[in-house]
């Protein structure tokens, strides 16, 4: 069973160990394991925050975030040079369903806006499992993507 601080609500986990696609393909950014039983009942949930920055060239980027074998793109276009940002809130809603609400924003380093959107899903992760959180980044060369903060959050 789950023990504090997941009784109680605050922060469960923070990386801000900044880390980059390696070449032409897919890699894993941050990952977070989420411990078994931290969604141990209905209403618990989870706020996570995830940010970093791409490089202004025009190669293809692409960003994915994944709880368990739920994945969101997010929206990364070539020759955008700035800072991205991704926000996510999952509740369970009963053994091994949740839902997810999230948004995203892409933007310039001058601070305009290029990309806002939204997201829904409904995963269905096991909660007495440990569950996988993280991001990944698929790039052409090195640091397309730059992954460099994720914070994980418990809601009770």
């Amino acid at each position: 069973a789950a023990t504090a601080p997941y009784s109680m609500g605050g922060k469960i986990h923070v990386n801000t160990t900044a880390v980059g696609n390696v070449g032409a393909g897919t890699d894993d950014l941050m990952t977070y394991n989420l411990p078994a039983d931290v969604l141990g009942s209905d209403g618990k949930g989870l706020r996570i925050t995830c940010w970093g920055t791409v490089t202004n060239n025009a190669n293809a980027k692409a960003a994915t975030f994944n709880f368990g074998a739920t994945s969101i793109s997010l929206a990364l276009r070539a020759n955008q040079d700035g800072a991205w940002r991704a926000e996510f809130v999952i509740m369970r809603t009963g053994s091994g369903a949740q839902i997810l609400s999230g948004r995203f924003q892409g933007g310039l380093v001058n601070g305009g806006v290029t990309d806002h959107l939204t997201f829904a899903a409904t995963p269905a992760e096991t909660d007495t499992g440990a569950i996988t959180v993280k991001c990944t980044g698929t790039g052409v060369a090195d640091n397309d993507i730059v992954q460099k903060g994720m914070i994980v959050e418990f809601i009770s």
